[in-house]
């Protein structure tokens, strides 16, 4: 199990730290997620399609979705942080600077960053947690 984080280098969307979560003790993980709801940062300028989710600054949405085997999404970005934890199958995030494997237990923390996803050939299902960041 591992943690990945996206951010921004040289005006690009990329991966900008990865962390081992299969030894983390609960409060390592607690502290490692903490994030303060009131001062998020409005999300980098993004060259992708912005979706518009609905979720307003500082408002959460959790959901599951059940990607269909090698099914792709474009690239876009969001005015969320969203956390996705991958439950079943295997799933790449798609970044500028590539492609990054997630696998069951994985979990990606997007930054609205542009991104976009393509499921593995046996399909992926995924808990995501969406947070509000003020509008660009």
């Amino acid at each position: 199990m591992r943690m990945i984080v996206t951010g921004i280098k040289d005006g690009k969307s990329c991966l900008v730290e990865e962390r081992d979560c299969s030894q983390v003790l609960e409060m390592d993980l607690i502290s490692m997620l903490d994030l303060q709801l009131d001062k998020l940062a409005p999300r980098p300028p993004g060259q992708g399609q912005l979706i518009q989710t609905g979720v307003a600054p500082g408002a959460l949405r959790w959901f599951r979705v059940r990607f269909t085997p090698n099914s792709v999404t474009d690239k876009h970005h969001t005015d969320t942080i969203d956390l996705h934890t991958i439950i079943a199958g295997s799933m790449d995030l798609i970044l500028d600077d590539g492609a990054h494997r997630l696998q069951a237990g994985d979990t990606a923390l997007v930054r609205g960053v542009d991104h976009g996803w393509q499921a593995g050939p046996d399909g992926c299902l995924t808990s995501i947690v969406m947070l509000g960041t003020p509008a660009r």
